[in-house]
């Protein structure tokens, strides 16, 4: 079986993934040894000013670029953050490639103001393969800029489940030229969504809430019976409790991001002074965090996608009692999620890390 396995891998062994945040870059190596993948390397080191805004500072983004480049890979997979990139779930009629490129175009013109041709559109079938190949009638849909009706293969009583993406062509090729700036090339642009579900989606069966907490936004997507069911970005992240920590104790954002780590999310009676202020201001700001992902659980079940856990990522993950919180907030288990993939020595895993390790798993695990 491990020779039949090592036969259907990829010829190329050594990938690459990089996780651009607004506040940090982290970078994750992985190789297949012994037909096994292995992280191989972990580097992280400040973004520069202005990423995913307007105000990128494009030197500034190659320079930290190069740092955390290896030495002996070129071709990365990143991925595109923040509000730059829009998805939105939908469901569509089963209907050829061809068509389904003219409805997701169609469907992406309803939500998202910017001319289409001025952006990248791609879609992805959710549902199993098997699905996709009935054969289904004719329908006709009317496309309002056009005036014009279609007629395509499908039905929309057995439709099928499709994820829509469109990001700004100028940002997908402006990351492409900062990289290569940098001495690298891109060889996928992918999303968070599919980088969380690799690394902890593909064999949950019961319906799981994965949520990456960022430093300005938070990603949540559910998956069941290993298939993607909903994505949505959290406008909240883990630098409202820096910031709010900063302003109430009058220190740095870089101390305040120590001391939030640090901290813990609920007092005891062992705490010092300082350590009970933290928390008392932890527990001011996090119903801000938890009101988001509330208002998302409660869709989902809205949708009859009901959570039975939630697993967390991202670097505010690792904040003291937090899994206790949230445990007690929503009525769920929840827990740090933890890889099912090998660390070389002496590399450990690092919540933060899981966006990059995903993209890197991206080409190791197809």
């Amino acid at each position: 079986m491990k020779k039949l396995f090592q036969k259907l891998l990829p010829k190329k062994n050594h990938f690459m993934g990089v996780d651009i945040g607004a506040y940090e870059i982290k970078a994750a190596e992985v190789k297949i040894i012994d037909g096994v993948p292995e992280v191989v390397a972990l580097r992280r080191c400040p973004a520069s000013p202005g990423v995913w805004t307007d105000e990128l500072d494009e030197e500034s983004l190659v320079l930290a670029l190069e740092e955390i480049a290896s030495p002996d890979l070129k071709e990365v997979i990143t991925c595109i953050g923040g509000e730059k990139l829009v998805s939105r779930l939908t469901r569509l009629p089963r209907m050829s490639d061809r068509e389904l490129e003219t409805a997701a175009r169609f469907e992406i013109e309803k939500f998202v103001p910017t001319p289409v041709d001025q952006l990248i559109i791609r879609y992805v079938r959710l549902d199993p393969e098997e699905e996709k190949e009935r054969p289904t009638p004719k329908i006709k849909i009317f496309i309002p800029r056009t005036g014009e009706t279609r007629e395509i293969s499908g039905s929309p009583e057995e439709g099928q489940n499709i994820l829509l993406l469109a990001a700004p062509a100028a940002t997908i090729y402006q990351y492409h030229s900062i990289f290569s700036r940098a001495g690298m090339v891109v060889t996928a642009v992918d999303l968070k969504a599919f980088a969380l579900w690799r690394l902890f989606g593909r064999t949950e069966e019961e319906c799981t809430a994965i949520l990456d907490i960022g430093s300005k936004t938070s990603h949540l997507v559910l998956v069941k019976d290993g298939l993607i069911k909903f994505n949505r970005l959290l406008p909240a992240g883990g630098e409202i409790l820096t910031g709010y920590i900063s302003e109430n104790l009058g220190v740095g954002p870089q101390e305040a991001r120590q001391m939030k780590e640090e901290a813990a999310v609920t007092l005891d009676d062992q705490g010092d002074f300082s350590a009970s202020r933290i928390s008392r201001v932890l527990q001011e700001v996090l119903p801000e965090i938890t009101r988001e992902l509330e208002r998302s659980l409660d869709y989902c079940v809205q949708e009859n996608i009901a959570a039975k856990k939630l697993v967390l990522s991202g670097g505010t993950s690792k904040l003291t009692g937090l899994t206790g919180y949230l445990e007690d907030a929503f009525d769920l288990p929840v827990v740090i999620g933890i890889p099912s993939v090998e660390f070389s020595e002496p590399l450990t895993y690092d919540p933060a890390y899981a966006v990059a390790i995903g993209l890197a798993l991206r080409e190791a695990c197809s």
